[in-house]
C-alpha cells in the first residue's frame, strides 16, 4: 500500500481505495500504459518558417511565445501589455515531415523565448536544414540545422506557460469587414508614423468615404480615405453594417505594420470589427506548397469615442487629407 501511494503521488498512476483490504486496493497506470507523446518537424530550409516566427517578435529579448500543436499544424501565439495578441497558423503541409503522436493536451502545448528560438533559426541563414523535436511537457525543445555538411545542435529551454488572455473576439457581434491588398495597408500605415501622433482611428461606413484611418496628436494630424470603387481597386470584399469608429494606440499599430514589413508575400489582409471595438487583422500567407496560412492580430480599442470634433476645429496643429487613389 505505501509503494502504491508513492507511485501515485509521483504521478505514474492512479491509486483507489476499497475495503480496505490488499484485493481491494487497486493500482491503475494508466500514466505508463499511455503512449509516450513524440512531436517533431523538418524542413529542407529555414527560410519559411523563420521568417513567419520573425512576424511574431514585438521585442527583442524576452518575448514569449505559446506554441499549439494540432494533427494540422502548428499555432504560435504572442501577446503585448494584454492589448495586442497575435498568432500565427501554419499548416502541417508547408513542413517536408510532420509528426505527432501520444501524450495528452499538456503536452501539445509549450512555451519558450521566441526570441531565442530565432537566434538559432539564424545561424546558418536560409540554406540551412531544419529539425525540430519535442519530447512533452517539461521538457526541451531540440533543434538540429544542418548546412553543408556542418551541424549544429540546439537545447531550448521551455518557460512555465500562463494562461493567454481572453480576447474572444466572436464573443461581440461581428458588424464590419474588408479585404483589401496588403501592399495598400502597409503604405498607409507607413504614412500614419507621424511625430507626436498617440493613436489611430479607423471608421468604416456604409457610405463614401467607407475606410478612413486618421492618426492623431498633440499637434498633428493625418487622414486617409479609402475609395470603394472599380477605379480605385482597393478592396476586394466590403461590408459594412453599420458605421463604426474606434481609436486604438499608435504603438499597437506600428507593431502591426512593422510585422507586416517582415511579413512573407501576403496579397489579402482582412480587416474585421465587432461590436465591442475590437479589431482583427488577419493576413493570408500562401506557402510554397499552395497551402493558405494565416497571421491576425487582435487589438483592444481604447476608450469608446466621445463625439468628435470637426477636423477643421482641429486646433494647434494641421490636417494632410489623403485620398488612396491607387
Amino acid at each position: 500500500e505505501q509503494k502504491a501511494r508513492k507511485r501515485a503521488r509521483n504521478g505514474r498512476g492512479t491509486w483507489e481505495k476499497g475495503t480496505g483490504s490488499d484485493d481491494d486496493e487497486q493500482l491503475h497506470a494508466s500514466a505508463e500504459s499511455k503512449a509516450p507523446f513524440h512531436f517533431s518537424c523538418k524542413s529542407p530550409s529555414t527560410e519559411y518558417f523563420e521568417t513567419i516566427l520573425g512576424v511574431l517578435e514585438m521585442e527583442k529579448v524576452k518575448q514569449g511565445a505559446v506554441f499549439m500543436l494540432t494533427e494540422e499544424g502548428m499555432k504560435v501565439t504572442v501577446e503585448k501589455d494584454k492589448l495586442l495578441q497575435a498568432s500565427a497558423y501554419m499548416k502541417k503541409s508547408i513542413f517536408q515531415e510532420y509528426k505527432l503522436s501520444g501524450g495528452d493536451e499538456n503536452d501539445r502545448e509549450f512555451r519558450i523565448d521566441l526570441s531565442i528560438l530565432l537566434d538559432c533559426l539564424r545561424i546558418f541563414g536560409e540554406s540551412s536544414h531544419i529539425r525540430l523535436s519535442y519530447a512533452g511537457h517539461g521538457e526541451d525543445i531540440h533543434l538540429i540545422l544542418e548546412n553543408q555538411g556542418v551541424i549544429t545542435e540546439c537545447a531550448i529551454r521551455t518557460l512555465q506557460l500562463f494562461e493567454l488572455s481572453d480576447f474572444n473576439f466572436r464573443s461581440s457581434l461581428l458588424v464590419n469587414q474588408a479585404s483589401l491588398k496588403s501592399k495598400f495597408l502597409r503604405e498607409c500605415f507607413s504614412e500614419l508614423d507621424l511625430p507626436g501622433a498617440t493613436n489611430v482611428q479607423i471608421t468604416l461606413t456604409p457610405q463614401a468615404p467607407f475606410m478612413s484611418l486618421r492618426a492623431e496628436g498633440n499637434s498633428v494630424c493625418c487622414k486617409i480615405d479609402f475609395p470603394n470603387d472599380e477605379l480605385a481597386d482597393v478592396f476586394e470584399h466590403f461590408q459594412c453594417q453599420k458605421f463604426t469608429c474606434n481609436r486604438y494606440r499608435m504603438g499597437l499599430i506600428l507593431m502591426c505594420a512593422k510585422s507586416m514589413a517582415k511579413m512573407p508575400k501576403s496579397d489579402t489582409t482582412v480587416i474585421q470589427v465587432n461590436e465591442a471595438g475590437m479589431l482583427k487583422l488577419q493576413h493570408i500567407v500562401r506557402g510554397k506548397d499552395g497551402s493558405t496560412n494565416f497571421i491576425s492580430y487582435l487589438v483592444v480599442p481604447e476608450d469608446d469615442l466621445e463625439e468628435e470634433e470637426d477636423e477643421d476645429d482641429y486646433e494647434g496643429g494641421f490636417t494632410l487629407n489623403m485620398s488612396t487613389n491607387y
